[in-house]
């Protein structure tokens, strides 16, 4: 049980691995709206859906509104090369063998509901990193 203990917080401390390895950078799960800001970092509903619907088109390389195995492997492998420690892979909930636009959005769409505590259909540099300093753009 000590062995564990101490394996497991060996294991969570950042910085380095056993084998002196790093640890992958951390992202914070807001990051997979930020990229849908505009350039005073606010986040709105609209460019979400905007943004995923386009995302979607590009990934889905056979344009039958569906992403296939391969389709959504290239998307997942992506998207743990650009940020490994906030990417949830893309998963057929509905297990018929299709994502669909839907299923592809709705992590983001989660999230923004999530942190659209005020339901203004728009997201601040402040809410999406509560606590964090921001500088305004003039």
């Amino acid at each position: 049980m000590v062995v564990f203990f101490a394996l497991t917080v060996l294991g969570c401390g950042g910085g380095r691995k056993l084998g002196g390895t790093p640890a992958p950078e951390w992202h914070p799960p807001t990051e997979l709206l930020e990229r849908y800001a505009d350039k005073n970092g606010v986040v709105t509903r609209a460019a979400i859906e905007a943004g995923l619907r386009a995302d979607f088109a590009a990934a889905d390389r056979n344009h039958d509104g569906c992403l296939d195995a391969e389709e959504a492997r290239s998307v997942n492998e992506a998207r743990w090369k650009a940020s490994a420690s906030t990417t949830s892979p893309l998963i057929d909930f509905l297990h018929n063998g299709c994502i669909d636009f839907d299923e592809f959005a709705a992590e983001p769409r989660s999230l923004f509901e999530q942190l659209d505590k005020n339901g203004d259909g728009r997201l601040t540099p402040d809410e999406l990193h509560p606590g964090r300093k921001h500088q305004s753009t003039p």
